[in-house]
């Protein structure tokens, strides 16, 4: 199996620095706009990307692994029945992604007078240990508030709760008990309306689980792969 991660808002492929230096057929994607090229502004766009890039590069059985928007993409993908796609991971994921009001209206703010991105942006990636915690940091600070919104506009329109029954292929989910962002019951109702799908919930963790707790995360994603293989 190759497994190909997708990243979050604001984020680049330096998140899954601990899954690809464990998985030996991984590899992490930079979204367009994180940070070169144009950020694309939904998530359909994005999974159309995502898959023309398979597809161009010739991958086939896959297994996606995406956070949050990423989980988003790579649904959507599942969606479009690719044949390349074999499985999924969701991490940090649920059916829709609204944002909170308040994050998008400080972010326009901030965009419309060129600011930075605001660290109560950053400050949630305080659990992740160093030296990953300020690689993270650094690239979503290249990326900047204007993607950063972006993709949080893209994560807001997304819904596919009523389409979800059209995904048959294996589908892990894993969340942090702690996820504010995407509680728990984001990830049991995906459970609970996805044909093929288990749950793992990850004891203390947040929304960036898979690098706080790598050990287990990647375990859990090692036994998933395992018995799809089987």
């Amino acid at each position: 199996m190759n497994l190909v991660f997708v990243h979050g808002s604001g984020c680049s492929h330096h998140v899954w620095s601990h899954q690809v230096s464990f998985f030996q057929h991984g590899v992490a994607v930079d979204l367009p706009g994180h940070p070169e090229g144009d950020a694309l502004l939904s998530v359909a766009a994005m999974s159309q990307w995502l898959l023309s890039t398979l597809e161009k590069q010739s991958v086939d059985n896959v297994v996606l692994v995406g956070h949050s928007l990423g989980s988003a993409v790579v649904l959507q993908a599942a969606l479009a029945h690719s044949s390349r796609v074999k499985a999924l991971v969701l991490i940090g994921s649920g059916a829709r992604l609204k944002v909170l009001p308040q994050f998008l209206n400080a972010l326009t703010e901030i965009v419309d007078k060129n600011g930075p991105l605001p660290e109560f942006l950053i400050a949630p990636n305080q659990a992740i240990d160093e030296p990953l915690r300020t690689q993270i940091n650094t690239a979503m600070v290249e990326n900047g508030a204007a993607v950063m919104l972006t993709d949080f506009l893209a994560c807001n329109d997304f819904d596919v709760m009523d389409t979800l029954s059209r995904i048959t292929i294996p589908v892990q989910l894993i969340v942090g008990s702690e996820d504010v962002m995407t509680p728990v019951k984001y990830s049991q109702f995906l459970s609970e309306k996805l044909q093929n799908a288990s749950l793992e919930i990850i004891d203390g963790g947040t929304h960036m689980v898979f690098a706080e707790q790598p050990e287990r995360v990647n375990q859990c994603i090692q036994r998933f792969i395992n018995s799809i293989c089987e």
